[in-house]
């Protein structure tokens, strides 16, 4: 009788002990649980350290869509690494005196004026996300690599010979993402997050900088073989599906 007795207590006590592990792992994960997640964010892109023709771009804004997973943890609770799938798309606008400082028209002389649309931005990444456990805000740090394609507007000018436009070199290439971020459960399926990242782009396609419609270089430095480098601060809301 005592011996069975000692078994159920022990039994108990057993279960007692994994549930009181796994509470405390969810009380680390600021409401985290385990399942499968859409996040949409918006922001801003900054070119870093800007070469060649990336100079002529200024901050702009940046929209993110990602799908998101966190597993159970083995004491119960969400697991430490989420692993995520993420596009961004960003519209950077002219920097225009920049670009006059810089550009040196074929017909000789200097642009007074220059206008263009939004360089796009377009970004494709898998990313693992390691989870800092604490109780109400859960910091990340982040990794991630994919794909970047840049993609500059058409640059129209104006000097004293007339008027004219020139053309940049699209980008693309690998990239590489190293960042951090900070997440809060609200209500129900939703929380809020706000992420930051740096972005290194291996998109030294070389090429002009500059160019006239055919194609001559028109800067007395074309675009030397330079990589891309942004940062990018994102806020949002995640959404749990699953």
């Amino acid at each position: 009788m005592r011996s069975r007795l000692l078994l159920v207590v022990g039994a108990t006590v057993a279960t007692l002990a994994q549930s009181a592990r796994a509470q405390s792992d969810d009380r680390l994960a600021a409401g985290l649980t385990a399942g499968d997640y859409v996040r949409i964010s918006a922001g801003v892109t900054t070119p870093l350290n800007a070469q060649g023709s990336l100079k002529d771009w200024s901050r702009g804004t940046g929209v993110n869509v990602g799908w998101e997973n966190w597993q159970n943890g083995g004491a119960g609770g969400v697991g430490r690494v989420g692993v995520a799938i993420n596009v961004g798309y960003s519209l950077l606008p002219l920097d225009e005196e920049q670009f006059l400082s810089d550009f040196t028209p074929i017909s000789g002389g200097k642009a007074t004026s220059a206008s263009a649309s939004n360089a796009g931005v377009f970004e494709l990444s898998t990313m693992l996300r390691l989870r800092i456990p604490t109780p109400i805000i859960m910091p990340t740090i982040n990794f991630g690599i994919g794909f970047l394609n840049w993609a500059p507007a058409k640059i129209d000018y104006t000097n004293s010979a007339g008027s004219s436009s020139a053309k940049q070199r699209h980008r693309s290439g690998a990239e590489l993402t190293i960042g951090g971020g900070l997440e809060r459960h609200i209500v129900d399926r939703f929380a809020l997050f706000f992420d930051a990242a740096y972005v290194y782009g291996f998109t030294s396609i070389g090429g002009q900088a500059s160019a006239t419609p055919g194609g001559l270089c028109s800067t007395g430095s074309c675009d030397a073989l330079s990589n891309t480098s942004l940062a990018t601060f994102r806020g949002g809301l995640s959404v749990r599906v699953k």
